[in-house]
């Protein structure tokens, strides 16, 4: 390669646009919004829909678990607002995670004995499905799974309630302005 073949550029030269730069602000302020975008419409299992084309051909399309949507938006939520929760925010998070996972500890005993319990023409029923029973997880077969993911939807709510009020007290919120 010769030494021409490339430039070096100076910072003042590549970066970028105001509007593309790191706001924290910014970037938790969307989060916030997709949040409450999520956690406002009805919330729903996933399912499979069928839609036609102009043609009469039968496509299938995957509608996504929204409650899964708000669950994941809250994770993120908490994953960008980490950098400044205190200790008291630290201590009611992970006291709330504590608890779910014990719920998921129960759900996944109920599970158990649901599944030793179950007649044999269900059980070959839920194997023809696809559903086994495997220590430590939950099924579609049993309620449970679906139990859990409402409670991780409440958790979810929680952990928003806990960021908001951390915002507020770190006096994040910004003044507006209202002109008449």
């Amino acid at each position: 390669m010769k030494e021409d073949d490339f430039e070096v550029l100076e910072p003042k030269e590549y970066t970028g646009k105001k509007d593309e730069s790191y706001s924290h602000p910014a970037l938790l302020m969307n989060v916030l919004k997709k949040a409450v975008e999520n956690g406002s419409k009805e919330m729903r299992e996933g399912y499979w829909n069928t839609k036609f084309d102009r043609l009469g051909n039968a496509h299938r399309v995957w509608i996504p678990d929204s409650r899964k949507e708000f669950i994941e938006t809250i994770e993120s939520l908490k994953m960008i607002q980490e950098r400044d929760f205190d200790t008291d925010v630290r201590e009611r998070i992970k006291k709330i995670k504590e608890d779910l996972k014990k719920k998921y500890e129960d759900y996944c005993d109920l599970e158990k004995k649901g599944w030793e319990t179950a007649p044999i023409q269900l059980k070959n029923e839920w194997n023809r499905k696809g559903d086994f029973h495997r220590e430590g997880m939950l099924s579609k077969s049993l309620p449970y799974v679906f139990e859990y993911i409402e409670d991780q939807v409440k958790v979810a709510r929680e952990i928003v309630s806990i960021i908001q009020h951390s915002i507020s007290r770190r006096g994040d919120y910004q003044e507006e302005i209202y002109e008449a």
